[in-house]
């Protein structure tokens, strides 16, 4: 049988063909493929495709590189820059870790911050409670926990003031001020005499230095953990406390 007519176009499952033959015109025939090579398709065909084509280029995802990225410090920099000494990566590594770490600690706060305005909502008990709610989203953690206090103080009764767990809400606060105002640095002791036997030792240490108050103190990633369980204990508490106070009395 001759086919007549038979030209490939774009179908759901492939390409598909239909046409008639000369010994059987009534009789309708069709068949559909896969794939078809250009040599297949006619010119309309090709042209349709070539017009119908997209060519997807990746503007944000431009990197090539398999090189890993780091956090540097103005410090890293700076000695980059004047090409003093080589890049420590151990170094780079080590404070990459140390950041993860704090950025845990200062975002278990924030989760805190987040409780302490809800509780405020439910003292005050606002007519508006979403204009009041999008004034307080502007307060950082301490304003906001000075705000409670002030309610209890005010309008609490006295069970529910002495029940509240300041103390443990202060100290996560404090503690969530020193984290997110603090640069990390590394600090490399002189090398002393080993006690146990011949040679030396070298103590390498990381301190938090405050921006504000140029303090410095020792950072280590046991206690950045001990700081992230402090922050959940301090929610958990404030959590257990507004469950069981804010809906007894109104400010």
């Amino acid at each position: 049988m001759r086919r007549k007519g038979s030209d490939l176009v774009p179908d759901v499952n492939g390409w598909h063909c239909a046409f008639r033959t000369p010994d059987y015109p009534d009789l309708a025939c069709s068949y559909t493929v896969d794939w078809a090579y250009a040599g297949m398709l006619d010119e309309r065909n090709v042209r349709s495709l070539e017009e119908m084509s997209v060519d997807v280029v990746e503007v944000s995802f431009d990197d090539d590189s398999d090189e890993p990225l780091n956090v540097f410090s103005d410090y890293d920099l700076l000695l980059s820059f004047h090409d003093t000494v080589d890049l420590d990566w151990e170094e780079i590594a080590e404070r990459s870790a140390l950041d993860e770490r704090r950025g845990l600690a200062i975002t278990q706060s924030t989760v805190l911050e987040d409780l302490l305005g809800d509780v405020i909502l439910q003292l005050e008990r606002p007519d508006d409670p979403e204009t009041r709610r999008s004034e307080l989203d502007q307060w950082m953690i301490g304003k906001r926990l000075n705000r409670v206090e002030s309610l209890l103080a005010s309008s609490a009764p006295p069970d529910a003031d002495r029940s509240f767990p300041r103390e443990e809400l202060w100290a996560a606060v404090r503690r969530r001020n020193e984290l997110a105002h603090g640069n990390i640095t590394r600090v490399i002791s002189e090398a002393y005499p080993r006690a146990d036997g011949p040679g030396k030792t070298q103590r390498v240490e990381w301190h938090l230095v405050d921006r504000r108050t140029h303090g410095s103190q020792l950072i280590t990633m046991a206690g950045l953990r001990e700081d992230v369980y402090a922050a959940i204990a301090a929610y958990t508490s404030l959590l257990r406390w507004a469950a069981a106070n804010t809906g007894d009395y109104r400010s």
